[in-house]
């Protein structure tokens, strides 16, 4: 049984994600105008996330998925911490795992669509750096190189997957460790990350023989050249298209004091959020929350996940119940948890009605959604200044929104 849910969400996913691929795809091609180079202040702006429209169709099929996606992590949730033997509580784990990666595809899908710069898989730089450095301890004791090292542990993360910045990383290390062998002692290498602007600077410098103009040229150009000289002309050109293909850059830069550097330039992530660790859930006091959503799997699941928390939970499935459930004294529910697009009376129409009646209730709302691809409902969530946690969500972030609402009385 678990086997088929995860094969049957693992196509679900597919099939939306291609779905919105094509339309956006289709929809590009109507407007499609001939490819002009950026100029080079242009090319290392800092990444702008924008936002892509969708049609109501594909906007109502993110919104179903989200449901659906929110729906199995709250059921996983209830089930993690419960009495089963180990093979199924790996499962368990396993595909709550599953489900926040999927979580993570439709949170970033749009940018992803508009954004490709910035948006590859992000990597630790520093970890990736360190652990080439721990590999090649070895040759470096053997030649006897001096290592001076500068990189900072709380450097942002960079738009490459960690095996393609290995690679690079180790091409580039072998490559001075190569000159370095050719060279007599003493044998120095210098390495040193930062930040500049949108991206990371990686800069590797070794203490081999001064490279010539000859050399140079074959190091950024080796195929024009019918003979090499065993200078590391084929680990350059690798590393090198291993970092534009991730939108960066390698060069050489001059060095007048002899030697040979080489500057990586990698974009900065602008997925970094999705590698922070998960916060602890925030403890709270016993609040009586009323939940309104008109999705049943996903109203009970949140019902039980709350009491679970030792709070009393009423659940209704639309806004005209939640009018009834309210009544009229305003101190009979601490937070309103609420969906937007529901039938016969939504979140939004909820929460603006009791906005002009009964104004210290409106502020205790909180609006849980997968609705991500509608201009409208973003310009909403911003202007009413209430507490929004996206759809499907990390139940930290539900507690954290609802102590943010909780002490309004």
């Amino acid at each position: 049984m678990g086997l088929w849910v995860a094969f049957g969400f693992g196509a679900l996913v597919g099939a939306f994600i291609g779905v919105l691929i094509g339309r956006l795809r289709t929809a590009r091609a109507t407007t499609a105008t001939p490819a002009v180079a950026p100029p080079i202040a242009q090319r290392f702006a800092p990444p702008e996330v924008q936002h892509v429209v969708l049609d109501e169709g594909s906007a109502n099929v993110l919104n179903a998925l989200n449901n659906r996606l929110a729906a199995i992590g709250a059921l996983a949730d209830l089930l993690h911490g419960s009495p089963l033997d180990p093979e199924r509580a790996r499962a368990l784990m396993m595909l709550h795992g599953e489900v926040r990666r999927a979580a993570e595809i439709t949170q970033h899908f749009l940018e992803l669509a508009q954004h490709p710069i910035g948006a590859a898989e992000p990597s630790d730089c520093s970890i990736v750096l360190n652990g080439v450095l721990a590999e090649r301890e070895g040759t470096l004791k053997e030649l006897g190189v001096k290592l001076a090292r500068s990189i900072p542990h709380d450097l942002p993360m960079v738009a490459c997957p960690m095996a393609q910045l290995t690679e690079m990383l180790m091409k580039l290390l072998d490559f001075a460790l190569r000159r370095l062998r050719d060279s007599q002692p003493p044998r120095e290498l210098r390495i040193a990350v930062s930040e500049s602007g949108p991206s990371l600077t990686i800069s590797l410098w070794d203490s081999g023989t001064p490279l010539s103009v000859e050399a140079e040229q074959r190091l950024v150009t080796p195929f024009r050249f019918t003979q090499s000289a065993g200078g590391g002309e084929i680990e350059f050109a690798l590393a090198r298209a291993l970092a534009q293909s991730s939108g960066g850059t390698l060069r050489l830069r001059p060095r007048p004091g002899g030697g040979a550097e080489v500057v990586v330039t990698l974009p900065k992530s602008v997925l970094a959020p999705l590698a922070r660790a998960t916060a602890a859930t925030p403890s709270l006091p016993k609040l009586r929350i009323l939940v309104v959503d008109d999705d049943a799997v996903n109203r009970q699941a949140m019902r039980l996940l709350l009491e679970r928390e030792g709070h009393e939970v009423v659940a209704v499935e639309n806004g005209l119940e939640a009018i009834e459930r309210l009544g009229p004294a305003s101190d009979r529910f601490d937070a309103v948890v609420t969906d937007l697009q529901m039938p016969r009376l939504g979140g939004r129409a909820l929460y603006e009605q009791l906005r002009e009646q009964r104004p210290q209730l409106a502020e205790r709302f909180v609006f849980v959604t997968g609705d991500r691809a509608r201009d409208e409902t973003r310009r909403f969530l911003d202007e009413c200044g209430q507490p929004s946690v996206m759809k499907p969500y990390d139940f930290s972030d539900l507690i954290g929104a609802l102590g943010k609402v909780a002490g309004k009385k």
